[in-house]
């Protein structure tokens, strides 16, 4: 029996997306032309269904699909992002980000500048005083929901943090991989990709709403000149990408499969929100189709050994902050353990701890 709860890794649901790709690998009809070495950019077929997607599922304005590139899941975009945006010396992140891409900046030598944030994101003066400061001259931000704290920019704190990118001639690296989840059935705020187009590279993926396994992920340019880079990077480091799930993506994406898969996400993750709140009880900070909550704490490492001892694992909070700082907070998986009971267990540990 197994007696450790993850809701440490931020996962979709996955059993009916594994049986619903099996399936359609089966069926599959595979041309000699699809062995051969792809489009470092991918498939313009495929980057076309993503375009459409995006527009129809995360009120993206209209996409030119040339100017984008596929890639190896969201961090191997985000990676993209950070040479096109330098090399800088600096980048500027938000006081408590995605750890992936604080791993990414420290692997290529890119000193992570924390910028203080609100109930809204980013604070736009922060930001300001922090570029002064360190001479950053990209910025990266995640304006809906926030990985960790579950925040989502509201469409005015974006046009603030636009309106400072453009005084002080930032790029900004967009990590947008929750927009459909957030936007299901709602009226979608826009990204920055649309707010800061001429700006901003866009990095999304696939792998939050149908499993990370999948390694499909995207980055939208502002230019072509941009596109075209990213592409010779693939090219010279990887000689283009995997074509085949790509293609299987993309054709749920254009008949209405991922759409449908993503509604179901989106309802199974506002229960297990809902049931978190109702357990771990007040102060948990939820949204309706978070993969993840954020339990504000003192002393969040403590917490996380008092966790880990009964066999609760939750994402390390040292990999959300700068060297040295508390987290002032645990994030936790709601999407990791796929059995209900077992999250429930878990959560119930989590109060008790609390």
């Amino acid at each position: 029996m197994n007696t450790t709860y993850n809701l440490a890794v931020n996962l979709p649901l996955r059993a009916e997306t594994a049986a619903m790709l099996g399936a359609a690998l089966g069926a599959m009809t595979v041309k000699a032309d699809d062995l051969g070495y792809p489009d470092p950019a991918g498939s313009l077929a495929v980057r076309r269904s993503i375009a459409r997607w995006l527009e129809q599922a995360c009120g993206y304005g209209p996409l030119d699909p040339a100017l984008m590139v596929l890639t190896n899941g969201a961090r191997h975009a985000l990676g993209l992002a950070l040479r096109q945006a330098g090399p800088p010396a600096a980048v500027l992140v938000e006081e408590r980000t995605y750890q992936g891409f604080r791993a990414l900046a420290d692997g290529m030598g890119i000193r992570c500048v924390d910028v203080a944030m609100d109930e809204q994101g980013m604070r736009p003066d922060a930001l300001l005083e922090a570029q002064e400061r360190s001479g950053a001259a990209a910025v990266y931000v995640q304006p809906t929901l926030h990985n960790p704290s579950t925040i989502t920019m509201p469409f005015s704190r974006r046009m603030e943090i636009a309106a400072v990118a453009g005084m002080r001639e930032l790029t900004i690296i967009e990590g947008d991989v929750y927009a459909p989840l957030a936007w299901h059935g709602r009226d979608a705020v826009p990204p920055f990709a649309v707010l800061a187009q001429g700006r901003t590279l866009n990095a999304g993926g696939i792998g939050k709403i149908l499993g990370p396994g999948l390694r499909i992920g995207w980055l939208l340019h502002p230019e072509a000149g941009a596109q075209e880079r990213s592409s010779a990077v693939i090219q010279r480091e990887q000689d283009g990408l995997p074509t085949l799930l790509p293609s299987v993506v993309a054709r749920w994406m254009e008949d209405g499969t991922a759409q449908a898969r993503l509604g179901q996400l989106a309802a199974a993750m506002a229960q297990r929100a809902g049931m978190a709140r109702r357990i771990v009880g007040p102060g948990l900070v939820t949204s309706a189709a978070s993969l993840h909550a954020w339990l504000p704490c003192t002393q969040s490492a403590a917490l996380e050994r008092r966790l880990l001892a009964r066999g609760v694992r939750v994402a390390a909070g040292a990999g959300f902050v700068g060297a040295g700082a508390d987290a002032g907070g645990i994030r936790l998986a709601l999407g990791a353990e796929e059995s209900l009971e077992r999250l429930e267990d878990g959560l119930r540990i989590v109060a008790e701890e609390r």
